[in-house]
């Protein structure tokens, strides 16, 4: 992967335009959450305020998979950035909180417009390295998920937190120029008409009755033409499914990371800013390592798992830093190999509508784990939360192993 980087050429300045907007969009949201705060005094603002984030993608984000195979994905990618772009021009401005969460849902929009297109025109953009690619472009998230936040709090000591909002509207213009000038809607055997004839093909495979007119209103129906497209390639809905649910056991911890360092190991916080970062340092490395492999995800899952309750039985901050720093690199890997495996296994024609649906997934993935881990830690403390995401990921890499294998899918992506 550090090789696509060294390398001159379009999918090295892909990478580098996502990596600057990754961490400016890490900056931002620091910046907003402070902001939405300050407007509405209560801790639900901050609450609304991700809501908007990813509501958008739950709802949009397999409609603009579906129109991400059908038109210009340059268009798609391009106009998503700016429209994240203007929405936290905006922000810097934004004098109430109805603007606000406004706004934040604009950015939600844009971002929903733009993961699928990006990450199907990654792949067509990288060729016979298109599994590296994606790989490398998960990296360059987890990256920006440690060094953006950290420069957010360096920068928020001498400036306010709208000229911030104003940095990140600054890389998502830099991110939308730099895209507009890559290859980025490459010709494809199947395109147009024919692209409704394949729908149909990949409906049949999957046993399902179809009409003529199907694939023309795939476009409209965006989860179901997700869903068809993913259940018609053996094993692809396992890999989706399983990386959606990994999401939400991984992501439970967020809600509790605060309580078990705060109160459980009364390490304070600097010690739950210890905790972030050996996560997101190990996540970083394990995205590094991942690769377009069955069993390695499935062993990564269950890695992730058996950490995650480790980390529930940690007495001192020195073990838990430990058991994070483990946590996050098989967390980056089952998130670097879901993406590459999606690469791999999902044909070019409907690569679009896969990743519009696993966008959609993991995005409720996320909220599901907001709303759960905050019932769970209230009923049962911090040490359950990370109980109950160990056990559930565990489960998880259980249940897929199993529908995997049937499917082939292991042998088949086996290296």
């Amino acid at each position: 992967m550090i090789a696509l980087l060294r390398t001159p050429g379009p999918v090295r300045r892909f990478l580098l335009a996502s990596l600057q907007s990754s961490i400016g969009n890490a900056i931002g949201y620091v910046a907003l959450l402070l902001l939405a705060y300050d407007k509405f005094r209560s801790p639900w603002a901050v609450s609304l305020v991700l809501l908007a984030d990813f509501v958008p993608a739950i709802v949009l984000a397999p409609v603009f998979g579906a129109l991400a195979d059908r038109s210009s994905r340059r268009l798609l990618v391009v106009g998503g950035e700016l429209l994240c772009g203007a929405a936290f021009l905006g922000l810097a401005f934004a004098d109430s909180f109805a603007v606000v969460l406004a706004l934040a849902l604009v950015a939600g929009l844009g971002t929903a417009i733009y993961h699928p297109a990006s990450k199907s025109a990654l792949a067509g953009l990288a060729g016979d390295r298109a599994e590296v690619a994606m790989g490398a472009l998960v990296t360059t998230w987890s990256a920006a998920s440690v060094a953006g936040p950290a420069l957010g709090a360096a920068l928020l000591l001498a400036f306010s937190p709208s000229l911030l909002l104003l940095l990140d509207a600054a890389t998502f213009a830099v991110s939308a120029l730099v895209l507009s000038r890559l290859a980025l809607d490459r010709e494809e055997t199947v395109a147009g008409t024919d692209a409704a004839s394949v729908d149909v093909n990949l409906a049949i495979a999957a046993g399902e009755l179809v009409t003529p007119h199907d694939g023309d209103e795939a476009v409209g129906h965006g989860v179901r033409a997700g869903v068809r497209a993913a259940r018609a390639v053996g094993g692809l809905s396992a890999v989706v499914g399983a990386g959606a649910a990994a999401t939400l056991a991984f992501s439970l911890m967020n809600v509790a990371e605060p309580l078990l360092a705060t109160d459980e190991l009364d390490a304070g916080g600097a010690g739950f800013a210890l905790l972030v970062c050996a996560y997101g340092i190990g996540s970083t490395i394990g995205a590094l390592r991942g690769r377009a492999d069955a069993r390695f995800l499935l062993v990564s899952l269950a890695g992730g798992g058996v950490f995650l309750c480790a980390s529930a039985i940690a007495m001192t901050l020195e073990v838990a830093a430990a058991t994070f720093l483990a946590t996050g690199l098989f967390a980056g890997a089952v998130m670097s190999s879901d993406h590459q495996l999606v690469t791999r296994m999902a044909p070019e024609a409907i690569r679009g509508r896969v990743f519009g649906l696993k966008d959609s997934l993991d995005s409720l993935a996320f909220c599901t784990a907001f709303v759960g881990g905050g019932v769970l830690a209230t009923l049962g403390g911090a040490r359950t939360v990370f109980a109950v995401s160990g056990v559930g990921a565990l489960v998880v890499a259980a249940l897929a192993a199993v529908v995997l294998r049937q499917a082939g899918a292991i042998a088949a992506t086996a290296r």
